[in-house]
């Protein structure tokens, strides 16, 4: 919820400052805003990395299903910087108008790669499910390779209230 809110917050902020006119603020203030995304997912990562063990134990279930949660947690903890980049770069590019993309790498991504990668590794592999999270959420990588090439060729730049 954290990185959806952040994220909602660069399309209102910057998309004002792109609506303004004011673009070249609007591509600074749009840094700053994916750093400190960037940098809450680090705080929250960490702080649910070090909370990983303890959350299991308010449910009632066995040793095995707890460890199998912590690492689970821990796993999604290292990767928080990773959802708020691509949180905010893609916020952004929707801001720019860049709808197709974000809907490309929102609903056909997950379901041609990520679920066809999980479904896969489950089916025709005896890799453990833990190892196959950190595969899974490694693809999520490429997102952020294409979100950041986006972001540095601008073409989320767009003041669309000109355009129309």
């Amino acid at each position: 919820m954290v990185f959806i809110s952040l994220g909602t917050s660069v399309g209102i902020i910057v998309g004002q400052l792109l609506g303004a006119d004011k673009i070249e603020k609007a591509v600074d203030t749009d840094r700053k805003m994916i750093v400190f995304s960037i940098i809450s997912g680090i705080v929250i990562g960490t702080i649910m990395f070090v909370l990983a063990p303890f959350i299991p134990e308010i449910y009632k279930t066995n040793d095995a299903v707890r460890a199998l949660a912590t690492n689970i947690l821990k796993v999604g903890a290292a990767f928080m910087p990773v959802y708020a980049f691509y949180h905010a770069a893609y916020f952004t590019l929707r801001t720019g108008g860049k709808t197709v993309i974000t809907f490309l790498f929102d609903s056909c991504y997950l379901l041609v790669v990520n679920l066809s990668l999980a479904f896969l590794l489950t089916r025709f592999t005896g890799i453990p499910v833990v190892e196959i999270y950190i595969i899974v959420q490694l693809a999520e990588s490429l997102k952020c390779i294409v979100g950041f090439i986006l972001l540095k060729k601008r073409v989320w730049v767009n003041n669309l209230v000109n355009e129309i």
